[in-house]
């Protein structure tokens, strides 16, 4: 039987949105800015804003704020945002698509648009954003556009997977494009009143007894790793060191790590291959000194997570989230 569990809460990202708009604000009143300079630092501040929006858009839903939302012309509203900046960047955007309506929150739908065109156009290439219908008649926003597409890691592309986690969507790979092309499709199934949470946030799964390799020098971090862990039903091997991590694969092979070690000289990437080698799937899971990370990975592990030591109440469990 799964197991649920609240989703992240919403305060990390909407700290983080504040502190970012706040700096960038500030230093937009230096006067040795460049003009290059001074546009970054407003993409910055607009970034800020957007966390604490779409925080906000979260926390303040419930279902019954759905309503009838038309796609195409959301998408067709999104893309007048976007002119200036297009025009400042060289890039083209093209909607297309059928009059499809969704039941939905309007803001959810609104920040998914404007984070999957965000996310789009970090490729550096011109985008199509199409409005359409699965096979079942699911609503469909799909992006796509020549080469390999943006970096998965990037800033737009992780908000979009925290939010399409938060409101029951299903993000994924566009399958059978051309050579030289890329995709990424939204498909914004309704959700069932299980799978949102009275405060907006998902709620998400695991199979009781998967086991996670916790591995930090920190004795305190191990210590609150291990609680966090066996509270939620799975099984926690913390150790130390390299050396002790190695033994632990005894008691069998882990199902996500946990790592506050440093992998990269020719011990720990052996190691980190091996596990890779008989896990494919395995998540992996970064521990970092910063404040206030989270970018979630991917769930195939190809991305690492990356997630504050600070801040594991907050992070762990939703960082192992499918």
């Amino acid at each position: 039987m799964p197991l649920n569990w609240t989703q992240l809460p919403p305060t990390v990202l909407a700290q983080l949105g504040e502190e970012l708009a706040t700096t960038a604000l500030a230093l937009s009143k230096e006067s040795a800015l460049s003009a290059d300079g001074r546009q970054r630092v407003a993409s910055l501040e607009s970034l800020g804003l957007e966390l604490q929006a779409l925080v906000h858009s979260l926390a303040g839903a419930r279902l019954a704020s759905s309503e009838a939302v038309p796609l195409l012309e959301a998408a067709r509203a999104a893309r007048r945002q976007w002119l200036a900046d297009l025009a400042r960047r060289n890039l083209k955007l093209v909607v297309v698509g059928e009059a499809v309506d969704v039941e939905a929150d309007p803001g959810h739908v609104q920040h998914a648009i404007d984070l999957l065109v965000g996310h789009a156009l970090a490729s550096g290439m011109d985008v199509a954003l199409s409005v359409e219908r699965d096979g079942s008649g699911v609503p469909v926003l799909a992006v796509e556009g020549q080469g390999e597409g943006p970096d998965p890691a990037e800033v737009h592309g992780q908000l979009l997977q925290w939010l399409s986690r938060s409101v029951g969507w299903q993000l994924e790979r566009a399958s059978r494009l051309p050579a030289g092309k890329w995709g990424l499709r939204l498909v914004l199934t309704a959700p069932s009143g299980g799978d949102v949470s009275v405060t907006g946030l998902a709620k998400y799964h695991w199979r009781a007894e998967e086991r996670v390799l916790v591995m930090d020098a920190d004795a305190g971090t191990r210590a609150l790793a291990a609680r966090l862990l066996r509270e939620a039903g799975l099984v926690a091997d913390c150790v130390s060191s390299l050396e002790q991590a190695q033994a632990a694969l005894a008691d069998g092979l882990p199902d996500a790590v946990v790592c506050g070690l440093p992998m990269d000289d020719s011990r720990g990437q052996a190691f980190a291959a091996r596990l890779r080698l008989d896990r494919p799937q395995l998540r992996w899971i970064e521990l970092v000194d910063a404040p206030f990370v989270f970018a979630a990975g991917s769930t195939d592990g190809a991305v690492p997570a990356r997630i504050s030591r600070s801040d594991l109440p907050h992070t762990l469990l939703a960082s192992l989230a499918d």
